[in-house]
């Protein structure tokens, strides 16, 4: 599966290694600033000599306060900048395997196409991260869940109460059915379980409930991607609700699935 897109921005990377050179002295040295610190924190000097970052700095009543010595009066220091610029850094994917090691504004395109980019597991508090294939063979070893294999355009049986990880077998994306209680009915919505950097790619999914019989509710609508890194949260906005008293839906064990990739057209508009 191709990779390109963007990142939030509040993700960021950590860096190893610093390698700096000044005027004067070239430095190498071991730091634990976030990449995007280096280059968005803009260094702040106070009169006392003190450097901090212009996020700690209180400029609330107009004037930049020193955040260790309280002083007031800070100025921009052009040294430690240019100091940061030099800093390398490692992929924030290094764990996952990324052995790349570049400047920042190197890494942050880089990570833009990292083929290391995890998805994590949507267990509660389980904390693993790895690549889809990766995280489909967690799933179903480690948690026990069903591998439901389908193509796009065609119709399957899933189950509603027994979770499980649907698995492309043109292209390997993994989708998985979300289950939610809503009043007097069970809510079910779908997602896509994909890195952050995936190419932007939009599909569409059809829920019928129960799969046959007289009584039937249909729901069309477009999948959620999400890598999971921040977990589930509160899912969907839209959602097939099913009632727990729905005539012909007793057991209401399974769901007739149809996942499908959107036209080109609709995904770009």
């Amino acid at each position: 599966m191709g990779v390109c897109g963007g990142r939030t921005p509040t993700e960021r990377s950590t860096p190893t290694v610093v390698t700096a050179s000044t005027a004067s002295a070239s430095v190498t040295t071991t730091a634990s600033l976030p990449a995007a610190a280096a280059t968005t924190c803009s260094p702040r000097r106070s009169t006392s000599g003190h450097v901090t970052c212009a996020r700690c700095n209180d400029d609330t009543a107009g004037h930049t306060l020193c955040s260790y010595c309280f002083v007031t009066g800070c100025t921009r220091s052009l040294a430690v900048e240019e100091f940061l610029y030099g800093i390398s850094f490692s992929c924030r994917n290094q764990q996952h395997g990324c052995d790349a090691f570049l400047l920042h504004h190197q890494m942050r395109q880089h990570e833009r196409s990292c083929h290391h980019e995890p998805c994590f597991c949507p267990v509660p508090r389980c904390g693993f991260a790895g690549q889809t294939y990766e995280l489909e063979s967690h799933l179903a070893t480690l948690h026990r869940w069903d591998v439901v294999r389908f193509r796009y355009g065609e119709s399957f049986k899933a189950p509603v109460h027994n979770p499980a990880v649907f698995r492309c077998d043109d292209y390997g994306e993994l989708f998985h059915i979300l289950t939610s209680r809503e009043g007097y009915g069970t809510a079910l919505s779908m997602i896509c379980i994909r890195p952050d950097n995936a190419c932007r790619e939009e599909f569409t999914y059809e829920l019928k409930v129960p799969a046959g019989g007289r009584h039937r509710l249909q729901m069309q609508s477009t999948v959620w991607n999400t890598s999971l890194r921040y977990g589930i949260g509160e899912g969907s906005d839209v959602f097939l609700l099913v009632p727990d008293k729905l005539p012909g839906n007793e057991s209401s064990s399974v769901v007739e699935v149809c996942i499908d990739k959107a036209a080109a057209g609709a995904a770009s508009d």
